[in-house]
Parts: structure tokens; C-alpha cells; sequence
């Protein structure tokens, strides 16, 4: 089994969680049960993915970072780069997964659409995934893109700007990427000063740095700088109140003073996004100058929310072709049951018409909710389970979307 089969392969694997008290009239109460387990901090509480992923019972076999169950693998050390690929994780291991919870005896649970979305912005953003930095070229940037002058590491540098062995204790490049921005202008000032060129981060460039960066930085004291999993809804707020609407359109809607963030070629890492922001510093400030903007000041946990709006949004989604998701439907046999227009099968929906698979969130939600009564099909039917990979799910998407933009149009 891959990394990425197994980033969100038992993701809503349910087990009870609270059991029942029966009230005695007249007697003394009895005590309470003990609460089940927490998964993670208590911070996260407020979080709309966090609810779900305690409510659905994923917590009691799953952990996150280390803290809650252990059957099935750690949820946030797991790399998964899109929404349809942890879709897909789903789907491949369904009957693994079904037959998990006959054992347990366990009944399945279903997600809505907008569950769907918020425990998978949960999932991801609790990753923070970026792929492993190499410290030795990082120290080479760290010379080359003159940081040294003003900046210290393990105390060897400058002492213009902050020393960033605190960058040791960040648990998340969500954390560089809000001070990178919060510090840009006064670093370009100061860079403008000295007369030095200021640099820009390409490829991996700044993942490299942030390596040599935790390596050489000396363990100060002081709690671990952390930011939790971001709120999407929450996300969209702070991208309209910080202004980033105004320029940004997001996956099409929106201004189009600034580039879309939900386009292709938004497929990025998080450590990547900061390098961007970095990048496009100086023009984002000409342009807000231009406008009467003030340059927002965004905590980190700011931008984690932000970025869990994006991802939502489908700035990680692979865009898909209707034109091979009409050949998949053949091809995996999904017509042994299901039609289009009426030609297929009818055990069960014909996806011409239905409301389900319209979206690419309702379309993953289906996909769980169904699955109890598709395994029993394809046991029925002696079919073998097909397995789908992240682009499939984008195609078939991309593919039922088109059928009912043009049931629409008729």
C-alpha cells in the first residue's frame, strides 16, 4: 500500500462513542460515564472538520499528530496532494474498510456534501505537507539570497532583522508564510537601505532554506508555535475581509485585478504558496497602493484558515476531462448498475439525472454513502471492485457535471 492510498484510506471508519443513561425517577442520579478521549487539543473543538472527524468516530482509530487511536495510520503524517486522491483512498479501500466494521459490528455513517468538504480541509490542512528540504543547499541560500546579512541562525549572521532559530518550534510553513508577508514591506525597506537585491524563492528553494534553518537553529525556550487545521468557512470571511477579494478571483468568481487562485497550476505545497506570496510582494503592494488598500496583517492561524478556504474552493483539485470521465463510466464498469439518459443498468441512479454526483463534493459524499449497497452488488454481480485513482474521480467529476450543465441547458 502507497502513502497516498493510505492518507485517507479509513477515514470515517465509525465506532460508538457515547452510550446511553437511563434516567431513575426518584432515585439518586447515577454517575456520569466518562467522556471518550478527546483526539486532539481542546483548541480544536471549534474547528467544523474536528467535530466531524470526533462525531463520525474517526478519532477512535485514527490519530492526529501522534494523539488518539491506533488501528489505522496517523491521518496528519500521511501525503496526500488533492481532494479527488483522498477521494480515491475512500474508494479503494471500501471493502477493506466494510469488512472492518461488520467486525465491529459497526453501522456506517453518512456525510453530507458540506461534512465531505469540511473534514477533508481538516485532513489536509493537519498535514501541512511539504516534501523533506535539504539542509546543505539551504545553507547555501541562506548566503546566496543574502539573508545572512540581516538575519542570524545558531547564532552565525546578522542582527538587522530577528534571529530565526524560533522557526525550530513552528509546527506548520503556514507560520513563515504570515511572518514572510507581515515583514515584507519593512524587510524590502531594508534591503533597499543595504542595497541589496531582493531575493526570490524558485521550486524548493525556500523548503531547502527552512531545512538549514531548523538544523542549525539552536532549541530556545518557550512553547511550540503552532497554528491548528484550518476553518474553511471561517476562511472565506477573513478573504473578504482582509481584502484578498478584491483583486482574487477564486476558482473563477470574483475580480480579476490579481491572478485566480483556484486555477491550474495552483498545485503547490504550502511552504511553495509562501515562496509566491513572497514573490509577488512587491506587486500585490503596488496594486493595494493603488487601490486605497491597506497591506492586511494576517496571524498564522489566519492563514492556515484562508488556505483551507482555497483548498475547499478547489485551489489543490485536479482539473478533470469530461471526455475520459464518459469512457471511464464504460470502461469500470459503473453501467452494470447505474444508466445515463436510460441506457445501463437499473439496479440503481441514472447519473444523467441525478442530484447526488453534480458536484465534486456530492459526487465523494455519494460515493461513502453508497458504498455499503454498492459492495453488495458488486457481490452479488461477482464484480470485481474497481479501483480509481485521483484523475479518475477528477474525470467521472468532470465528466457528471457536464450531464447536468446540459440536462440544464434543455
Amino acid at each position: 500500500m502507497t502513502r497516498r492510498t493510505t492518507g485517507l484510506a479509513a477515514a470515517a471508519v465509525m465506532v460508538a462513542l457515547l452510550g446511553l443513561l437511563a434516567p431513575a425517577i426518584a432515585q439518586p442520579t447515577p454517575p456520569a460515564q466518562q467522556a471518550p478521549a478527546q483526539p486532539f487539543a481542546p483548541q480544536w473543538a471549534m474547528l467544523a472538520g474536528w467535530d466531524l472527524f470526533g462525531t463520525k468516530g474517526c478519532g477512535t482509530c485514527h490519530s492526529i499528530r501522534g494523539v488518539g487511536g491506533g488501528v489505522g495510520p496517523d491521518l496528519a503524517r500521511t501525503a496526500s496532494t488533492s481532494f479527488f486522491d483522498l477521494g480515491a483512498a475512500m474508494w479503494n479501500h471500501l471493502p477493506r474498510m466494510g469488512a472492518r466494521m461488520r467486525e465491529a459490528r459497526v453501522e456506517r455513517a453518512t456525510l453530507t456534501p458540506t461534512e465531505l468538504a469540511n473534514l477533508v480541509a481538516f485532513l489536509y490542512t493537519a498535514q501541512y505537507f511539504d516534501p523533506a528540504g535539504d539542509a546543505r543547499k539551504g545553507e547555501r541560500l541562506f548566503t546566496d539570497k543574502a539573508c545572512v546579512q540581516c538575519h542570524s541562525v545558531g547564532g552565525t549572521g546578522g542582527s538587522v532583522g530577528p534571529a530565526l532559530d524560533r522557526l525550530k518550534r513552528a509546527n506548520s510553513p503556514v507560520l513563515v508564510a504570515a511572518a514572510m508577508w507581515n515583514h515584507g514591506p519593512r524587510m524590502a525597506e531594508a534591503m533597499r537601505a543595504r542595497g541589496i537585491p531582493r531575493p526570490t524563492f524558485e521550486g524548493q528553494e525556500l523548503v531547502d532554506l527552512i531545512a538549514y534553518i531548523v538544523s542549525a537553529a539552536k532549541d530556545g525556550a518557550g512553547e511550540t508555535e503552532q497554528v491548528v487545521p484550518g476553518t474553511p468557512d471561517r476562511g472565506q470571511k477573513l478573504f473578504t475581509d482582509r481584502k484578498c477579494a478584491a483583486c482574487h478571483p477564486v476558482a473563477g468568481r470574483g475580480p480579476r485585478v490579481g491572478p485566480d487562485l483556484g486555477g491550474p497550476g495552483h498545485h503547490i505545497s504550502l511552504t511553495q504558496f509562501a515562496a509566491r506570496m513572497w514573490n509577488h510582494g512587491p506587486a500585490m503592494a503596488a496594486r493595494m497602493k493603488e487601490r486605497g488598500i491597506d497591506v492586511p496583517a494576517l496571524s498564522g492561524q489566519d492563514m492556515a484558515d484562508i488556505l483551507a478556504y482555497l483548498y475547499v474552493s478547489h485551489y489543490f483539485d485536479e482539473r478533470g476531462s469530461a471526455a475520459r470521465g464518459r469512457q471511464l463510466v464504460q470502461a469500470k464498469g459503473c453501467l452494470t448498475c447505474h444508466a445515463v439518459r436510460g441506457r445501463g443498468g437499473r439496479v440503481a441512479a441514472d447519473f444523467a439525472t441525478s442530484t447526488v454526483v453534480r458536484t465534486p463534493t456530492g459526487f465523494v459524499a455519494g460515493l461513502w454513502n453508497h458504498s455499503k449497497l454498492m459492495e453488495a452488488q458488486a457481490e452479488k454481480q461477482r464484480v470485481a471492485w474497481p479501483e480509481l485513482s485521483g484523475r479518475d474521480l477528477a474525470d467521472l467529476s468532470a465528466y457528471f457535471g457536464s450531464l447536468a450543465r446540459s440536462r440544464a441547458r434543455q
